[in-house]
C-alpha cells in the first residue's frame, strides 16, 4: 500500500455491514463510532472548562432541541448516499 490511505467512512461501513448482515462487524463499527462521538465531546468539554478556569471565558450553553439533531444526522447521511453513489 502507498503512503496515502484511503479514507474510510466509518458510518457508511456500518450502513453496509448492516446490509449485508454481518451484524458482529456493526456492532464493532457502531460502539467505535459511538466512542468517538463520545470522545469528541470530552475533548470539547475539557477545552471549555480550561478556558473558563484559565481564561475567565463564560461556558457557552448549546441546547439543541431533538429536531435539530434530527436535522443534522438526516443532512450527514443524505450527503454519504450522496458519495457512495457517485464513487
Amino acid at each position: 500500500m502507498s503512503d496515502l490511505e484511503l479514507e474510510t467512512n466509518p458510518t457508511l461501513d456500518l450502513v453496509n455491514a448492516l446490509q449485508v448482515g454481518n451484524f458482529n462487524s456493526a456492532e464493532e463499527l457502531f460502539n467505535d463510532i459511538l466512542g468517538d462521538k463520545v470522545q469528541q465531546s470530552l475533548d470539547a468539554e475539557k477545552v471549555a472548562v480550561a478556558d473558563q478556569i484559565f481564561n475567565g471565558i463564560d461556558p457557552v450553553e448549546m441546547e439543541m432541541e431533538d429536531e435539530e439533531v434530527d436535522a443534522i444526522l438526516d443532512n450527514e447521511v443524505e450527503e454519504e448516499e450522496f458519495t457512495a453513489e457517485v464513487e
